[in-house]
């Protein structure tokens, strides 16, 4: 049986399933049922917030230690134009955040789905699964943002900044956060096996080392330079780096294009896994 679809059809019956498809699956979500399930998250982490709090207060301190004052004593010479101090501070910034919410939308969000059927509960609610995914982003964002700020403090404690502009730089981790975030969710909307996530944890940590965080772009060979500047997370590091120091360049309008157009995009694919992975 031959099956045409006529578009002048869906035109006409508005009604049809087809019709109905919202091209953006963005367009799906509804912020009132984000807030439900964020607060619910929310919830959950005020029951243990204590033990939640103890690795953002003890990874900045001794990341500082050994690379700021460890490796940062064995480097006379500034770094571009920087002490090593401040440099490996706005690395250690996006660091940490930026690995809870991946840890939160692997590990976390695998066993909300498959281990706890909290994602099940959820959805027997009114909730739509594009929701749901989104609220997960959003709640990965959320313990970034309350990891940045404790970490915020403990640099303004080791007196890494000086500048007014400090107070932003929680901004570019917000969206590096959000981004990372989205990314992960994809691979956990696909992932089958809770042990293949050793990859993709591995790739996440491989990739995050050539963004600048302990060390300059600018001593890779041209061609790694290129491959670090593909990756998003550079961008942010070096946006977070200039909101440190106080010192802007015209470029970084482009990284923070580059950005926002990626959170877009991969924030688009979650959605639409994450509505494979729970329908089927």
């Amino acid at each position: 049986m031959n099956v045409s679809l006529d578009t002048n059809a869906l035109l006409d019956n508005p009604s049809s399933p087809a019709a109905r498809e919202p091209w953006l699956a963005l367009s799906r979500v509804n912020m009132y049922d984000v807030w439900a399930v964020w607060r619910r998250h929310f919830e959950v982490y005020m029951r243990l917030w204590k033990m939640q709090l103890v690795a953002p207060l003890i990874e900045p301190i001794f990341m500082l230690f050994a690379f700021g004052w460890g490796i940062g004593s064995l480097i006379a010479a500034q770094v571009s134009g920087v002490s090593y101090l401040t440099f490996v501070g706005a690395g250690v910034l996006m660091f940490a955040p930026v690995s809870r919410a991946m840890f939160e939308t692997t590990y976390a969000a695998y066993f909300r789905m498959v281990y706890q059927s909290t994602f099940d509960a959820i959805l027997a609610t009114p909730v739509e699964i594009e929701s749901l995914a989104f609220a997960e982003v959003i709640w990965a964002t959320t313990k970034s943002l309350i990891d940045a700020i404790i970490i915020m403090l403990v640099l303004f404690a080791f007196g890494v900044t000086d500048s007014w502009f400090s107070i932003f730089a929680p901004l570019p981790i917000l969206l590096a956060s959000f981004l990372v975030a989205a990314i992960y969710l994809v691979v956990t909307a696909y992932v089958r096996d809770i042990d293949s996530y050793n990859l993709y944890i591995a790739i996440f940590f491989s990739l995050i080392f050539l963004c600048g965080i302990w060390f300059p772009i600018d001593v890779f060979p041209a061609p790694l330079r290129i491959a670090a500047w593909t990756i998003p997370l550079t961008s942010a590091i070096d946006l977070t780096r200039s909101m440190l120091t106080g010192t802007f360049r015209s470029v970084q309008i482009l990284q923070l294009l580059y950005l926002l157009v990626s959170c877009f995009v991969f924030t688009e694919w979650s959605l639409r896994a994450m509505r494979r992975r729970m329908v089927v």
